[in-house]
């Protein structure tokens, strides 16, 4: 999935506006000049001298590229004692999802735009077929969890599930790669060798349950973009990428979700599964998410981890699988399609989110960048 056209705020070239780019170097030369400035991350502001009155500070570039966001729970305060510094500049935050809007948006030199329909690793999802006759009504399996890489809190999702005897009934896979030096992600010598795989059933590791290893691609890019037998599963386990930090920051993982037809259980960031809600996404209460979703998953004596598993337990316990199943069938359906044409969404926001950079730097009326909002 790839959008017509992505960040057209680009555009706006104004004598009295920059545009600070968090995160990665803009692919689009047409801005690369005088007026736009990249960091890596908000802690690279505190040194900056600020030039213009205006400052344009947004995340990523395009939905062409996926680099994982290197902010933190910090990011938002650093942004705070920055604004605090240059109390006679005045500051646009156009937010993927990774501050706190309502501490930033109490600062008086600064607005923020907290962004609902963008996420720049949506072009990863899987290349499977752009019909929703591919939902299946009837499903084999509760769910699906591909784990991907190794991290602590994806074993933790592994171990629990080979403990209660899941990966019988459901399709599971860990191959607790390294996200580094990968040569082949199916080689037990080079993932045991150059990590620390800290799992009880590290013996299991590369685990796959529903494909052989002539069918896993050897490198990241091909895994992610390859369709995966998992329609039959109800729900899908996701553990997200950046999984312990304050912010819900989604990927290809939660997108394939909904490409799949399964009902999202997503582990990340605080508040992963509202966000998702709040992108048009249908996300049912077939268990009480709502309760762990803003829970920390690092926290040691309680995490969300914990809520979710004995709400999946019990849930497993008191259903037949395909009673939800048939209940959710025309709400999978709406979400694929809802999703394949979330570019439309993204497109109508850009026009509001230009109308407010034009209007907040009294350049409504310029006729050079009205077509950016025209209907």
């Amino acid at each position: 999935m790839k959008q017509i056209k992505v960040n057209s705020f680009r555009d706006i070239v104004l004598d009295d506006l920059e545009h600070i780019i968090l995160n990665e170097v803009p692919r689009n030369n047409k801005l690369n000049g005088y007026n736009v400035s990249t960091f890596q991350t908000p802690s690279d502001l505190c040194d900056y001298t600020f030039k213009r009155k205006y400052n344009l500070i947004y995340q990523n570039d395009t939905m062409d590229q996926a680099d994982d966001l290197k902010f933190n729970r910090k990011s938002t305060e650093v942004l705070k004692d920055v604004f605090a510094k240059n109390i006679d500049k005045f500051f646009l935050i156009i937010d993927n999802g990774v501050f706190d809007q309502y501490t930033l948006s109490s600062i008086e030199n600064c607005q923020i735009w907290p962004r609902k329909y963008f996420s720049t690793a949506f072009c990863r999802n899987h290349q499977g077929p752009a019909n929703d006759a591919v939902i299946q009504k009837d499903r084999k399996h509760w769910f699906c969890s591909i784990l991907g890489r190794n991290d602590l809190f994806r074993s933790m999702m592994f171990d629990w599930i080979i403990d209660k005897g899941l990966e019988k009934q459901n399709k599971v896979s860990y191959l607790a790669y390294s996200p580094t030096n990968l040569r082949d992600i199916n080689d037990v010598n080079e993932n045991h060798e150059s990590q620390d795989i800290r799992s009880r059933h590290k013996n299991l590791i590369p685990f796959n349950n529903f494909e052989g290893k002539d069918e896993i691609p050897v490198n990241e890019p091909g895994r992610m973009e390859k369709v995966m037998p998992l329609y039959d599963c109800l729900f899908n386990l996701v553990m997200e990428t950046n999984n312990v930090e304050s912010y819900p920051y989604l990927t290809e993982k939660t997108g394939n979700t909904i490409l799949y037809g399964h009902i999202p259980i997503i582990i990340g960031g605080s508040g992963s599964m509202k966000k998702l809600q709040d992108m048009g996404i249908m996300v049912p209460d077939y268990i009480k998410w709502h309760m762990w979703d803003d829970l920390p998953i690092d926290q040691s004596n309680y995490s969300k981890i914990d809520v979710m598993q004995r709400q999946l337990t019990k849930l497993f316990e008191n259903n037949k699988i395909n009673d939800i199943a048939e209940d959710w069938y025309p709400y999978a359906k709406r979400n694929f399609n809802k999703f394949l044409n979330i570019e439309n969404d993204c497109a109508e926001e850009e026009k509001e989110i230009c109308r407010w950079i034009l209007t907040s730097t009294h350049n409504l009326k310029n006729k050079n960048y009205q077509y950016l909002y025209a209907q």
